[in-house]
């Protein structure tokens, strides 16, 4: 009986010695479900994707129109109404939101400006500066000087980030686009990483970024 006491004390003392050296068991994180080699992605925010479709539906509501057809600066003005960031329309060309904003300090529905310009940021750059400011940052206006077809050439493009969550960003266009091999059609919320939004767009020339806060 004396034997078998010292044997369970030795024991809870070499397990006490030996638990640093014991690697503890993975818990999986409940938000990212992404591995660390890189593998899988992060499981995507779908309360932000309902926001973007909803936002397109009472933006045609209110145009009156089933289509935009690139219009652009009519797409994100709406939006930008819609989700009270404006609280009057706001027209432009593509070439011209990105101005029409770093001028001032906050919109007419109060949320503050931080601008974001193409002399100091590229596209990617800009967006990585945005997230880890906030790591859920919401509303964002990308502002080119000229997109890659004839008429983008002239008027540039203006397109609306709803939202950067865990690196993912999630917008919608104007018009179809296809992203990672797959066909969006317009106004339907697209997915990507910061990395994928940057390359898809690196044809356009960039004006800035404007962040509303």
């Amino acid at each position: 009986m004396k034997a078998l006491k010292r044997l369970t004390v030795l024991v809870a003392v070499l397990m006490c010695l030996l638990a640093p050296l014991i690697a503890p068991p993975a818990v999986a994180d409940a938000h990212i479900l992404y591995m660390p080699d890189g593998s899988g992605e992060p499981e995507q925010n779908e309360e932000l994707k309902e926001q973007i479709r909803s936002t397109y539906r009472k933006v045609k509501k209110t145009a009156r129109k089933k289509s935009f057809k690139g219009k652009c600066g009519y797409y994100v003005g709406l939006q930008l109404v819609s989700l009270g960031i404006n609280t009057k329309y706001v027209g432009c060309n593509g070439n011209r939101a990105f101005d029409i904003y770093r001028e001032k300090s906050e919109t007419s529905g109060g949320f503050r400006i931080t601008a974001y310009p193409a002399k100091e940021y590229t596209l990617k750059e800009a967006l990585e500066a945005i997230a880890r400011e906030d790591p859920h940052a919401r509303n964002i206006l990308v502002g080119f000087q000229k997109g890659t077809s004839k008429a983008g050439k002239k008027y540039g493009h203006v397109m609306f980030i709803h939202g950067i969550e865990d690196g993912m960003v999630y917008f919608s266009d104007s018009y179809a686009q296809t992203v990672d091999g797959k066909r969006y059609k317009e106004g339907e919320p697209i997915v990507c990483s910061i990395e994928t939004f940057a390359a898809k767009y690196k044809k356009y020339k960039l004006d800035g970024v404007i962040h509303f806060e």
